[in-house]
């Protein structure tokens, strides 16, 4: 039996508009996550409620040859670039300033590589999804055994996911096409680190390097795989979306309760490059990390508040 959808109206959510600073936000929070292992901007974009929107409008963009050959279809895609464009250049300027801050350059490593700070980052970003996971949840219409199951099933699949050993060594340039591929794909996902991937891919330095250094072949590269990543996943999420809503809700929470054994503050380990970053029991500065806990959830608050003030009126 066909689950009911969501009495909200999806298609037209993309058409009611969003004021472009405040895409500029949602985008520069979305790129702020993307630069963090373990973290999904799809994740911010849920929280935000501007996921389903993200969506709807990025699938628009891919029919743009269909769309613009009548007055309705220019209007619809006008609409999503609308979104889209301001939401891509924050979601660019924070990725940079995030592995800027976050990775940074060999000889100054950033916050998540150094074992005095990287604690303190991570805790922040599990206090902000454990305190986000009611907002998917809480979109379910009619809560059901069904979603229940669906969403403990997503949240092995990323709990898996998060514990898999990462591949050592510098890639081949060639290799970052199905990276980036995977990558776009997992991050479209709440709760599933694109960025977490490209670690596990032996990816992750690479691209960034490459984004700080200005290399334009491995660049250039790994967006010819994003789009090839694009025009495969994201039909597929707004059939979801549109067709068993409720469902696909159940599994996106999940899937960023799974993302929490990434998040785990302590570890072995905080550089990709050294050796896996693996989890290891409650270690020094308890005390900061939790208070980092806790400002992570007041952060998640104030984004469940900008969602509503980003919300689209009736």
């Amino acid at each position: 039996m066909q689950e009911p959808t969501d009495p909200r109206p999806t298609e037209t959510e993309a058409e009611s508009g969003l004021k472009v600073h405040l895409a500029l936000v949602a985008g520069f929070f979305m790129g702020a996550a993307d630069s963090v292992p373990g973290v999904s901007g799809g994740t911010i974009a849920l929280i935000l409620g501007v996921y389903e929107r993200f969506i709807t409008s990025i699938s628009r963009v891919l029919k743009a040859p269909r769309l613009i050959r009548d007055p309705e279809g220019r209007r619809r895609l006008a609409a999503a670039l609308w979104l889209l464009i301001p939401l891509a250049i924050g979601l660019l300027i924070a990725y940079y300033l995030g592995t800027l801050l976050l990775v940074g350059p060999e000889e100054r490593p950033g916050w998540l590589r150094r074992a005095a700070t990287a604690p303190l980052c991570y805790a922040f970003f599990f206090g902000l999804v454990v305190a986000s996971l009611r907002e998917p949840w809480g979109r379910i219409a009619a809560h059901r055994p069904v979603h229940l199951f669906a969403a403990a099933l997503a949240a092995a699949g990323a709990f898996t996911f998060t514990m898999l050993p990462h591949t050592g060594g510098e890639p081949a340039t060639w290799q970052l096409l199905y990276g980036g591929a995977l990558a776009i794909t997992v991050m479209l996902l709440p709760g599933v680190s694109g960025s977490l991937l490209l670690v596990v891919l032996g990816q992750y330095t690479m691209v960034a390097g490459a984004v700080h250094d200005r290399q334009a072949v491995p660049l250039l590269v790994f967006a010819v795989g994003v789009g090839l990543g694009l025009a495969t996943a994201v039909p597929l999420l707004r059939h979801l979306l549109r067709r068993h809503h409720d469902l696909t809700m159940a599994a996106l929470t999940g899937l960023m309760a799974g993302s929490l054994g990434a998040l785990w503050p302590w570890k072995s380990n905080y550089d990709p490059k050294i050796g896996p970053l693996t989890n290891t029991g409650v270690g020094e500065s308890v005390g900061l990390v939790l208070l980092m806990a806790v400002l992570g959830a007041a952060a998640a608050w104030g984004l469940a508040r900008l969602e509503h003030r980003m919300r689209p009126n009736p």
